[in-house]
């Protein structure tokens, strides 16, 4: 990720948020990840059950690894990571140095511990380039893997911007506390105010929810509290809400709420309740989606309940219908953004705080409502009169200072307004453009009346690549996103949108490829496919020493087709390449990915099997000849062009210290033995040569 041209200072931080490098079932160091042949890219964040990668098994439980390189501004200055927390444990090196640990990841339920603390980690780069490598476990929970972004900027803005969110969260739950404790007071000396109880209560669970979610203010007060209990006391919390605050409501309108309903919301809230006694947190990780359907259920009744008492003009009605109707829908939101990529975090506690607080008005100062409903109207009129001058503000800084050219038009897309960057981009000046339509500059008049009905339809055009010609006569790729423009009554009155020159993107893109292709050419067998004998060489020295660090048994197979000379002479070279062929993709067929397939010259291949002992090489060579002895390999007219295989076998045992020239030697004699044996046959070294 190239942050060479982001302003830390200006724009902030950023999300670390897109492509990275992923291993699976593997817990790699820093230095391994260069060499590790089994890398796949997937998009972070995000669950690792989502994931659609050769060897990953799609579950929630398991450990993988993941890498990206940064390429930051070139400064002296201390950089933050900001992690929320991954699912369930991770650790965190910058640099090859460990950074950050949260929980204990390991391979397995029992060798690792989760965690969940949100915490800001600095670090100073010593080159610009840097690399991130994050292990991540999970056992203990239904999402698992790289869930939450990592926030990237200066070390003082982000540890100031995490330290506000802890003392938000910490002054919300000391509130909640104490107007719970209040409440409990009044309680007290009015016994017969049950509202008040019921209230204090849900002052209390909602101030521990809060205290165990988000910034997990209790892991600060309570360090050895373990994941687990934070975890079944959150779902607690989730569980038990609904029914404090339908006894809550029933005490306030005891006839609008029906008995039926009650026991309905106490069974469902208990029962689920007493699960967290005897389900591990694995299996307790589902049970949130289905109380979410019962809250939507709730929600439902609770809408009659609220029409039922406005109707009825009851006292307080139309102040907790107000509340009750936010904290619904942060609800809903915070429910839909588990699911879908909303840009939301946990609202519904804090929601539920803003329903405390209209409950508190409400139950305290009946009075005066009518006064402090003018007043808040006031204050929020108020707020939204500078808020909307501070967005106009924001509007045309970013208009002014825009790299993409911001384009504003009427409906017969006469320009009425551009960025200054369109000098930079397009070569015209700002009243150049202004005294012209879309289709001077953008588009020809079909393509401009094809895409604007597109617009009609769907309301926008989002990242269109359209060729342009600049006023120097350059052509230039853009890609360019249009929506429509409406006035304060919903009246359609034009057009905006955004253009982005990708000139130079499109031509990396090109490059990469074209190094790609060269690369693959590099390492491969023309004819074949598959690898040569060079890329071979290299990779067979690592894995030999690879094998020999883990103690782990390598195996060859050598083979060549018998009397292939026959096959040339008798169907021509022109057959003779289609056997390769042929021969080379039915054997990919039916080896592991893990090995390493190729072509050692002319008719002879060989296959390197890491981590495999003379059992499985024999088992593999057993089937490969009995394959290409039954299939044929080309055709010559109506006649099936049938061959067999001779196969020789070596293994590197464990504690063997011999050198690969000498196993491949081994295999080789033993190929010769099952070729004076008769050929199509397989023989292993040391049983048939010493």
């Amino acid at each position: 990720m190239d942050l060479r041209e982001w302003d830390f200072e200006q724009a902030g931080s950023i999300a670390l948020e897109g492509e990275w490098a992923f291993v699976w079932n593997e817990l790699m160091q820093p230095d391994q990840i260069a060499t590790s042949n089994q890398v796949s890219h997937v998009q972070v964040p995000e669950v690792w059950s989502d994931y659609e990668i050769e060897g990953s098994a799609n579950t929630a439980n398991g450990f993988a690894t993941y890498h990206l390189t940064l390429h930051l501004p070139d400064s002296e200055e201390v950089y933050g990571i900001y992690n929320e927390g991954q699912g369930s444990a991770y650790d965190l090196w910058v640099d090859g140095h460990l950074l950050a640990q949260n929980g204990h990841v390991g391979t397995s339920r029992e060798t690792m511990i989760p965690g969940k603390q949100p915490a800001v980690f600095f670090f100073q780069p010593e080159e610009e380039a840097v690399e991130i490598v994050v292990q991540v476990s999970n056992f203990h929970h239904r999402k698992g893997g790289f869930r939450n972004e990592l926030m990237l900027g200066f070390a003082q803005p982000m540890h100031q911007d995490q330290l506000q969110l802890w003392f938000v969260q910490a002054i919300s739950f000391g509130t909640l506390f104490v107007m719970g404790l209040y409440h409990v007071f009044i309680f007290i000396f009015r016994t017969k105010n049950k509202a008040s109880l019921y209230f204090a209560l849900l002052s209390w669970l909602t101030a521990i929810r809060i205290g165990v979610t988000g910034q997990n203010i209790f892991f600060s007060l309570f360090p050895g509290l373990s994941w687990s209990l934070a975890l079944r006391v959150e779902y607690l919390t989730f569980f038990l809400s609904p029914v404090l605050f339908v006894f809550f409501l029933q005490s306030l309108y005891p006839k609008e709420v029906h008995r039926w309903f009650i026991r309905i919301v106490v069974a469902l809230g208990v029962g689920f309740s007493l699960l967290l006694l005897f389900v591990d947190t694995l299996a307790l990780s589902y049970t949130p989606e289905y109380y979410q359907i019962i809250y939507f259920l709730e929600i439902i009744y609770y809408l009659y309940f609220l029409g039922r008492i406005m109707v009825n003009q009851r006292e307080g009605a139309l102040a907790i219908s107000l509340a009750s109707v936010i904290v619904f829908t942060a609800i809903t939101i915070e429910t839909l953004a588990l699911q879908f990529p909303l840009p939301f975090g946990p609202i519904g506690p804090y929601s539920f705080l803003a329903f405390i607080f209209v409950q508190a008005v409400m139950m305290s100062s009946r009075f005066s409502k009518s006064f402090l409903r003018v007043e808040t109207l006031s204050q929020e009129l108020e707020e939204s009169n500078v808020n909307l001058q501070e967005s106009e503000r924001k509007f045309r800084k970013i208009f002014e200072d825009s790299k993409d050219v911001i384009f504003i038009s009427g409906l017969d897309t006469t320009i009425e307004d551009v960025s200054p960057s369109c000098e930079e981009v397009l070569g015209y000046t700002k009243e150049e453009l202004q005294q012209n339509t879309l289709g001077k500059f953008l588009l020809d008049p079909g393509e401009l009346s094809q895409y604007q009905n597109i617009l009609m339809d769907q309301g926008a055009i989002k990242n269109i690549e359209i060729e342009l010609v600049r006023k120097d006569g350059k052509k230039i790729d853009t890609l360019v996103s249009v929506t429509l423009r409406e006035d304060e009554n919903g009246k359609l009155v034009g057009y905006q949108g955004t253009l982005r020159d990708i000139t130079d993107r499109k031509q990396a893109q090109i490059e990469r490829l074209r190094a790609l292709e060269m690369e693959q050419l590099a390492i491969t067998d023309p004819l074949t496919e598959i690898y040569n004998r060079r890329f071979f060489d290299e990779i067979a020295e690592k894995e030999l020493e690879r094998s020999k660090r883990s103690g782990s048994s390598l195996s060859v197979i050598m083979f060549d087709i018998d009397d292939f000379k026959h096959v040339n002479d008798t169907y021509g070279h022109l057959i003779g390449d289609q056997v390769l062929e042929n021969l080379a993709r039915i054997c990919q067929e039916n080896i592991r990915t893990m090995d390493f397939f190729a072509r050692f010259g002319g008719e002879e291949f060989v296959i390197l099997m890491p981590d495999s002992g003379e059992e499985a090489a024999l088992e593999t060579a057993e089937r490969l000849r009995r394959v290409i002895a039954e299939m044929p390999m080309a055709k010559n007219g109506e006649l099936d062009v049938m061959i067999t295989i001779s196969l020789g076998i070596a293994t590197l045992e464990t504690g063997n210290s011999i050198g690969f020239n000498e196993l491949l030697d081994r295999a080789d004699q033993a190929l010769y033995e099952s070729k004076n044996d008769g050929r199509n046959r397989v023989a292993v070294w040391g049983q048939t040569s010493q």
